[in-house]
C-alpha cells in the first residue's frame, strides 16, 4: 500500500484529490480521508500496517504539516520502519514551506515540489512509483474510485442554485460592412502573372482570383495600385456582402465556402494591418499564421487597466520579465509579451475568436527558435489561471478599441470598415458551484523561479 500522511484537515483538499488520482491508477492506496477505497480495512493498527504493509510512505509536506504533532509522530514512525528500505519516504511539498525550515526528519530526503502545479508534481510522483516498481492492485480503478465518491459525496454537492454569466473569446461585430466589391482586370494575363510572381500589392486587403480582384474598396481607389503596373480596370460589380457570405456568386462561379475563405483572407488581413498600425508587433507561427504582441513601454508601466463584463475596474500586466541564472553564475533577463491572434468566425456567431499568445525575448531579440518559445511558454504560463488569459484579453481589446471606446473599429478601406464589440460573448449558465479556492484580485509581483533550459539552474527572487 501507498500510506499518504497529511495535516488534516488542512491538507484535506489536495490529499483527497492525490489518494483518488493515485487509486484511478491502480495505485492501492491508504489515507483517513478513503480508508475503505480497496474495500478492506487494513488500517486497525497503524503502526502494524506502516511495517507490514506499507510501499511508500508519501508525506503531504506543508506549513502545518511540518509542525503538527499527529503528523510528526507518524513521519517518525515511518523514519523507524524505513532504515532498511530504499526511498520509502517520498515527501510532497505543497506550499511555500521555506527549506531551510523543513522538520530535520526530512532534511536529507529530496522531495517532489507540488507547490507550483499539482498536475506536474504528479506526473513526476508518478514516475517515482514507476522507477521503483510499486505495484498496483486490482480492487483500485476509476470504477472503485467513482463507487467512493458516489457514496461519499451527493450529485449536487458543490452545487449552487444560482446563475452565473462566463466570458468567452468570442467577439462579435458591432456594424459591418452592406457591399464589397468585384473588380475585372482588362490586361488579365499580365496581371495574374505579376500576382503570382508576388509583384503586386494593394494597399488595403485584398484577394486576387484570376482576372478578379475582391476588395471593400471601390473603383477609385484601387485605380492607383494597377496604374503603376499599365494596368485597367475592365468592370466593377457591387456584391451584397451578406449574400456573398451565405451563398457566394455567379460570375465569375464562386462557392459558398470559397466566398467565406475569401472574406475571412480580407477580414484577417485587415485585423493585421490594424494592429501593426497599433505599434503591436508581428510573429508568424507555423503554418503562416501570425499573432500580435506588447513591446516593452508600448503602455505606460506595460499595464493596460479596463473594464470588464461588469463595469469593475481592472488591470493586468502585458509585459513581465523573469532573471534566469546560468550554472556559471551568469543572470539573464528574458521578457515575456502577451500577444493575440484574430481568427474571422462565422458560425455560431460572426464575429472574431481571439487566440492568446505570449512571445519571448531576451535584449530587445525575439527567441529565433520556435522550439525555444514553446519550452518557455510552457514554463512561464504554467501557473497562469482563466483569468489570466481573459483579463489580459480585454487588456488587449481595449487598447485596440482606446481605453474610452466600446468597439474597435478596423479599417477595410478608405470608407469601409468593421467594428468588433470590445467585450466578448457572455454566456449564461443556470447553475454555479462553490469556489474552493479563490485567486487574488491583485496581480503579484513576477517570482524569478524558472530554469529556461539545462544549463539554467533555478533562481527565487522577490522583485
Amino acid at each position: 500500500m501507498l500510506f499518504v500522511s497529511h495535516a488534516n484537515p488542512e491538507d484535506n483538499l489536495f490529499t483527497r484529490w492525490l489518494s483518488l488520482r493515485l487509486a484511478r491508477e491502480g495505485y492501492p492506496v491508504w489515507c483517513d480521508l478513503t480508508k475503505l477505497l480497496g474495500g478492506e480495512d487494513f488500517w486497525k493498527d497503524v503502526e502494524a500496517a506502516m511495517r507490514d504493509r506499507t510501499t511508500k510512505f508519501l508525506f503531504v509536506l506543508s506549513k502545518t504539516s511540518n509542525q503538527k504533532q499527529g503528523t510528526l509522530d507518524e513521519l517518525a514512525l515511518a523514519r523507524r520502519v524505513g532504515k532498511q528500505l530504499q526511498d520509502f519516504i517520498i515527501p510532497l511539498h505543497i506550499d511555500d514551506l521555506r527549506s531551510d525550515d523543513i522538520t530535520i526528519e526530512l532534511q536529507r530526503i529530496a522531495y517532489i515540489d507540488f507547490s507550483k502545479s499539482w498536475v506536474v508534481g504528479y506526473g513526476q510522483l508518478l514516475e517515482a512509483l514507476e522507477k521503483a516498481g510499486v505495484a498496483r492492485d486490482p480492487r483500485f480503478t476509476p470504477d472503485a474510485v467513482t463507487t467512493w465518491w458516489r457514496e461519499h459525496f451527493g450529485t449536487t454537492d458543490g452545487v449552487k442554485n444560482e446563475s452565473e454569466r462566463y466570458l468567452s473569446n468570442w467577439f462579435e461585430f458591432a456594424s459591418f460592412p452592406d457591399s464589397l466589391f468585384l473588380h475585372s482586370v482588362r490586361q488579365s494575363r499580365k496581371f495574374e502573372k505579376l500576382v503570382s510572381d508576388g509583384k503586386f500589392d494593394f494597399a488595403i486587403p485584398a484577394y486576387c482570383l484570376g482576372r478578379y480582384v475582391l476588395t471593400f474598396g471601390d473603383a477609385e481607389e484601387i485605380a492607383p495600385a494597377l496604374d503603376l503596373h499599365d494596368l485597367t480596370l475592365d468592370n466593377t460589380v457591387e456584391l451584397q456582402t451578406t449574400e456573398f457570405r451565405d451563398n457566394g456568386c455567379q460570375h465569375p462561379q464562386i462557392e459558398r465556402k470559397e466566398a467565406r475563405n475569401i472574406l475571412t483572407v480580407l477580414l484577417r488581413t485587415a485585423f493585421q494591418q490594424f494592429a501593426t498600425n497599433c505599434s503591436l508587433l508581428p510573429y508568424e507561427l507555423s503554418g503562416g499564421a501570425k499573432y500580435f504582441w506588447f513591446k516593452s513601454g508600448l503602455v505606460k508601466d506595460d499595464k493596460m487597466f479596463f473594464s470588464d463584463a461588469s463595469g469593475a475596474r481592472r488591470w493586468k500586466g502585458m509585459v513581465g520579465f523573469k532573471s534566469l541564472t546560468a550554472k556559471e553564475g551568469e543572470t539573464r533577463i528574458r521578457n515575456w509579451h502577451f500577444g493575440i491572434q484574430g481568427k474571422p468566425h462565422y458560425w455560431p456567431f460572426f464575429g472574431f475568436a481571439i487566440k492568446p499568445h505570449v512571445a519571448f525575448t531576451e535584449n530587445g531579440a525575439l527567441y529565433d527558435s520556435k522550439a525555444k518559445q514553446h519550452s518557455a511558454r510552457r514554463s512561464q504560463c504554467k501557473d497562469w489561471y482563466n483569468d489570466d488569459w481573459a483579463y489580459r484579453i480585454l487588456g488587449a481589446m481595449s487598447f485596440l478599441a482606446g481605453e474610452s471606446k466600446n468597439e474597435i473599429i478596423v479599417p477595410l478601406a478608405a470608407h469601409q470598415s468593421f467594428a468588433l464589440k470590445r467585450l466578448p460573448m457572455l454566456f449564461e449558465s443556470p447553475l454555479s458551484y462553490e469556489v474552493l479556492e479563490v485567486q487574488p484580485e491583485v496581480e503579484t509581483p513576477d517570482r524569478e523561479e524558472v530554469c529556461e533550459d539545462e544549463s539554467d539552474i533555478e533562481e527565487e527572487e522577490q522583485l
